[in-house]
């Protein structure tokens, strides 16, 4: 008989998830909010301008969020990682074999954590905008 293995997500895994489809789905409302008020202003127009503008302007400033954000979750995790790994070592110097048994998950945690950092900045942007365009 032959069995297939249940995969289960881990609850930081799981909200990482739900972000990443919510912000899946938003982005195509959005930009058809936007190409239809670009489209059905006058051209050259300051509220076409404006829109524009605003479009670029917050993909940098989420981009520059995101790898800042990135770089500052991925020193953090090396930190921490690197002083679980070594409990770990002085665990199993002492006579603990199982020392790194959970060592996967604290990677797939500290994995989650910079995965998080990196896609906020865009969830948040695309959330606002849904909210805005809405009205």
């Amino acid at each position: 008989m032959i069995t297939i293995p249940v995969l289960t997500l881990s609850a930081p895994s799981l909200k990482l998830q739900q972000k990443a489809l919510a912000m899946y789905w938003s982005v195509p409302q959005v930009m058809a909010s936007r190409i239809w008020r670009i489209a059905t202003t006058p051209m050259d127009s300051k509220a076409q301008q404006k829109e524009i503008h605003s479009m670029i302007a917050e993909k940098q400033t989420a981009f520059i969020q995101s790898i800042g954000d990135i770089n500052s979750q991925i020193i953090a995790s090396q930190i921490t990682l690197a002083h679980e790994w070594m409990s770990d070592w002085q665990r199993l110097m002492l006579g603990n074999y199982k020392a790194f048994n959970n060592f996967g998950i604290q990677l797939d945690q500290e994995a989650n954590k910079v995965m998080d950092k990196g896609i906020n900045p865009y969830a948040k942007t695309v959330k606002a905008n849904k909210d805005r365009l809405s009205n």
